[in-house]
């Protein structure tokens, strides 16, 4: 296979340049470079070859770049410059981090993004809120937080669960003296819309049935939201099911009952590998905020 145009320097004939340039002598400069002077006159000659001409000329001082390689010397510097970045350790990250959460949990855990912000300054976070299970690689999403683990077409994805989330049956108090004044066996139910594609997914929400909490009735509102659902149900407009972290939030909301409460799970779900220190902070932040959640 053949390249196009000439080829690059190696970069260690590149760095005895700078060195010989910087510093005028043989001696110097490769012992700076931690090589023996015939290794960097070796390297220089190379270097000449490559380009067709001599690139250094004794000087007063020493040896000197040709007047004429000024914009040679800038470049390889330049080259410095970059390998030296090149070689930092880039834990600690730049640029700009996309993630996708449902709205309640992002806003429970905003004290986590902050802290990460403040503690990796380079790094922008886009948070952005999701009603469905969006596709991190169709969507340009590098992490998602959300109430289920992809079980399908994961292989390129790092998955770690985050922790337990307690869901119950919760209406306002007035809402239940109510029914309970009319005997009401049939009740007005606030119901999360689940219609979107959520088979790849152990999704344990999706699969809690209105009986398992001692439940009937017909479905009075619909949201892809949490926070509306528990809103209309803190104006009695009937039951939800909704986690108990967000129910505490209203204190006209009691648990129904019947008392049953079902754990679901909260899952990390990322295109990164997990390894950069920013990430593994994220990932034990985000666990240290829920286990302060009531369960």
């Amino acid at each position: 296979m053949t390249r196009d145009g000439p080829t690059t320097p190696q970069w260690d004939l590149i760095r005895a340049f700078l060195a010989l340039e910087r510093h005028g002598s043989y001696e110097v400069a490769a012992e700076l470079e931690g090589i023996d002077d015939s290794t960097l006159r070796r390297r220089i000659r190379l270097l000449e070859q490559h380009f067709g001409r001599a690139l250094f000329v004794r000087a007063e001082g020493g040896w000197r770049a040709s007047a004429d390689l000024n914009a040679l010397i800038s470049a390889a510097q330049r080259m410095e410059e970059a390998a030296r970045s090149f070689c930092q350790d880039h834990h600690a990250g730049a640029g700009v981090i996309r993630i996708s959460v449902m709205d309640v949990f992002a806003q429970r855990f905003a004290p986590v993004f902050a802290a990460l912000s403040e503690k990796y300054p380079k790094l922008v976070f886009t948070i952005t809120t999701e009603a469905h299970f969006v596709n991190l690689e169709q969507d340009q999403v590098d992490i998602a937080v959300r109430l289920a683990r992809p079980e399908r077409n994961s292989n390129a994805l790092r998955v770690r669960k985050l922790g337990d989330v307690a869901v119950g049956a919760y209406a306002s108090d007035a809402y239940l003296r109510r029914a309970a004044e009319l005997a009401h066996e049939n009740h007005q139910l606030l119901a999360m819309n689940l219609q979107f594609f959520h088979q790849d997914h152990h999704f344990i929400y999706a699969s809690l049935d209105w009986s398992r909490f001692g439940l009937s009735g017909q479905v009075r509102f619909q949201s892809d939201s949490f926070a509306p659902l528990a809103q209309l149900c803190a104006l009695g407009q009937g039951l939800a099911l909704l986690p108990k972290f967000l129910a505490a939030e209203y204190p006209q909301l009691v648990a129904h009952p019947s008392n049953v409460f079902v754990d679901t799970q909260l899952w990390l779900v990322s295109r990164f590998d997990m390894h950069a220190a920013w990430q593994r902070d994220l990932a034990d932040m985000l666990q240290a905020e829920m286990a302060r959640w009531p369960q």
